[in-house]
């Protein structure tokens, strides 16, 4: 009977690890999903920006921080980084730590302050319209008519309004869209039923991201930029 106890007691013991372990465990993808929905948003960095309240009192951004992106009326209230490469903030944060959500980020073969013809920022597609997963809206036409406007401001005061003119859907290896040295032949690859309508000038920023885990398939906001007079 005493090795019965003993063994029921070992059992008991075992279950409860058992238990604990699960606990634990559940607790921990609670706080990792928390984590990275919480770096993703963009009251995660609201704080950093220039001319907030507490931009001089904030943590600071990386030296790598080069502009701020706003889209009116949207969740798309970012810092733009650029790195040497274009996988450096893929899994790293505006304030260089490590995040699965990343940061929004201008391609390494890009001018820092927006000077080329046609300019490429990625963000990854996340959850509840946090990073670049608020672009899926403007696949319809009339969120896209009432979202139209914005600014980047680069690290250096340059303030560009931007004016969304197009929304496309299409594949990451099309050299048109993805190839910021190849904006001669941007114009031309965009499809007839998602163009909506001519852009005002040639200085063009694309905004990218995935249209879901795991595919090749990217949704893609298409701007003019128009420098402010008087920067």
């Amino acid at each position: 009977m005493k090795i019965v106890r003993v063994l029921d007691n070992i059992v008991d013991m075992i279950y409860r690890i058992i238990f604990i372990m699960i606990l634990l465990i559940g607790f921990y993808y609670m706080y990792d999903t928390y984590y990275i929905f919480n770096h993703a948003s963009a009251s995660h960095v609201l704080a950093s920006k220039p001319g907030s309240e507490e931009a001089a009192v904030s943590r600071p951004l990386t030296e790598d921080y080069i502009a701020w992106l706003t889209v009116e009326d949207t969740s798309i209230d970012y810092p733009i980084m650029q790195g040497d490469t274009n996988s450096e903030y893929l899994n790293k944060d505006p304030y260089g730590d490590y995040s699965l959500s990343g940061s929004i980020f201008l391609d390494s073969r890009n001018d820092s302050e927006f000077k080329d013809s046609y300019s490429l920022v990625y963000g990854h597609h996340m959850e509840s319209n946090f990073m670049f997963g608020a672009l899926d809206a403007f696949m319809d036409k009339e969120y896209y008519q009432a979202h139209q406007t914005g600014t980047i401001e680069t690290k250096s005061g340059i303030i560009y309004d931007i004016e969304i003119f197009a929304c496309i859907q299409t594949d990451a290896n099309n050299e048109a869209i993805f190839n910021p040295q190849g904006s001669e032949v941007l114009l031309q690859s965009i499809p007839a039923t998602q163009y909506y309508q001519n852009p005002k000038n040639k200085h063009i920023v694309a905004l990218s991201t995935c249209l879901e885990p795991g595919s090749t398939r990217r949704t893609v906001v298409l701007a003019t930029l128009e420098e402010r007079e008087g920067n």
